[in-house]
């Protein structure tokens, strides 16, 4: 189970204050069936606002914590209908909780039963509009792609595996010929824009003399370019209309970026990192992000200490050899350092390969080793690196010298990647699966890339919160 790969878009914000809103009208409801005189007892201290607001803040985290709020993928009703239960049980199971621990925010448990029965039937049909919404296309944006190309293959396909995407393609303009000569590239291009017209249920064309017309015709709002090859081929005269009369124009790469949640290192230049916004940093962004991390490693590495020693006992129960693992990892600005890691492997476990990538059921890893890596407890000891200033919470996973060497031949800006300090954990592991492989480095390069161009402390504490949900649900690096 992995996080949705971008920011939330303001239809998904609008949609979660809205249920806000509801759980909270679910809560009034259960009190006016449930006081004998409503009327005068809401207004009283015993059933004050902080009362009512306490259910839906622990609802809403209830819900993220059961993956109620990615609408990246479609959902069957069925799958609603459960998570929902099992959600809401576990928001009462809180509620409870924090009831036992201050008894004065107790509302009472047939008031806590009635909120259950109307957030859930609230909350379901909230959804069922909101999916119906986003299926008829009410609140998206009119584009029209003029695209040809890798590129608007790229955006396409993006589009297409999104459910709770902000854009509509309303029409897709190919620069070039309708009937390209048989068994060439061009042929195959107009192929693929033809069949991504027909799977995005949209009109696709051919004359960039069409573009203000088709403009006006299909009401677009915004135009996205995303040509591989623009020489020849870019319709800058119509283009330029377009923008003097108001519509804005996006460049592929950036519309990508906003949809994609990563920046795509194979298809950019340098140019366009050069004067990309993004990218910035100063002074006081240097020293919260430090204090953050020595205080959040310096608490952890605390709370964290009996599970350590237990892990230490289990790791040492386990196989002969040492507890802690030392690995020479690449830092910020290429500096190498030394990351400590329980033991998940057997000793020597690359004597005879060399350095390799692990992968699932890795015949190196031991028993313990497996439980540990499963739940992450196998870097606990990298709080210390943290805390020494190797690294930070949030960043680029650290990789091996070997493979950094070998992967700044083959991919595009990788070694961009360590202007910042690496991190426990990082924007590419809780959008993108464990990889062990080229193809793998590169698409967690796009998010590492991504996270440095709008690396913020909100983004590192959304990173912390999605992370902790991977640990409950699974997904990620291994």
């Amino acid at each position: 189970m992995l996080a949705s790969s971008s920011r939330p878009s303001p239809y998904q914000l609008l949609f979660l204050a809205g249920e806000f809103l509801l759980m909270g009208a679910g809560v009034l409801l259960a009190l006016i069936i449930r006081l004998p005189d409503p009327a005068t007892e809401l207004f009283t201290w015993k059933y004050s606002w902080h009362r009512v607001v306490l259910v839906p803040m622990v609802l809403q985290i209830s819900f993220y914590y059961f993956d109620l709020h990615n609408f990246r993928i479609a959902r069957p009703f069925a799958w609603t209908m459960t998570r929902l239960v099992q959600a809401l049980s576990v928001g009462v199971l809180v509620l409870a909780v924090v009831y036992y621990i201050l008894p004065r925010l107790f509302l009472g448990r047939g008031v806590l039963f009635l909120v259950f029965v109307n957030v859930f039937f609230l909350c379901l049909f909230w959804r069922g509009v909101y999916s119906w919404a986003l299926r008829h296309n009410l609140f998206s944006t009119r584009i029209l792609l003029v695209g040809r190309g890798s590129l608007a293959d790229s955006i396409a396909e993006e589009l297409l595996a999104r459910s709770d995407n902000a854009y509509k393609v309303a029409c897709i303009l190919c620069p070039g010929d309708e009937e390209p000569l048989p068994e060439s590239n061009e042929a195959q291009e107009v192929e693929l824009m033809r069949a991504w017209g027909g799977l995005l249920k949209c009109d696709v064309r051919f004359d960039v003399g069409e573009l203000m017309g088709l403009i006006r015709y299909y009401s677009a709002e915004l135009i996205v370019v995303a040509l591989d090859e623009r020489r020849g081929r870019m319709p800058l005269g119509e283009l330029l209309r377009a923008r003097m009369q108001g519509l804005p124009v996006m460049a592929g790469e950036d519309f990508f970026e906003t949809i994609g949640g990563r920046i795509l290192a194979e298809r950019i230049k340098t140019s366009w990192l050069v004067f990309s916004p993004g990218f910035t940093t100063n002074a006081l962004r240097r020293f919260s992000k430090r204090a953050f991390d020595m205080g959040l490693s310096f608490v952890g590495l605390l709370l964290s200490l009996p599970l350590s020693m237990l892990t230490a006992v289990a790791v040492r129960l386990d196989s002969a050899g040492p507890i802690i693992y030392r690995q020479e990892r690449v830092g910020q600005y290429g500096a190498t350092f030394t990351m400590y890691k329980f033991r998940s492997m057997q000793v020597d476990a690359e004597a005879q390969s060399g350095p390799v990538w692990a992968k699932e059921d890795d015949a190196r890893v031991t028993r313990v080793g497996r439980f540990i890596r499963k739940t992450r407890l196998d870097e606990i000891p990298q709080m210390w690196n943290v805390l020494k200033g190797d690294m930070s919470f949030v960043g680029p996973r650290p990789e091996r010298p070997h493979f950094v060497a070998s992967l700044a031949q083959a991919l595009p800006f990788y070694g961009e990647r360590h202007n910042v300090k690496p991190g426990i954990t990082g924007w590419a592991q809780v959008c993108y699966p464990y990889g062990s492989s080229q193809a793998a480095a590169l698409e967690k390069l796009n998010y590492d890339l991504y996270y440095i161009k709008y690396s913020s402390l909100s983004m590192d504490l959304l990173i912390l919160i999605q992370t902790f949900r991977l640990l409950f649900f699974g997904g990620g690096g291994r």
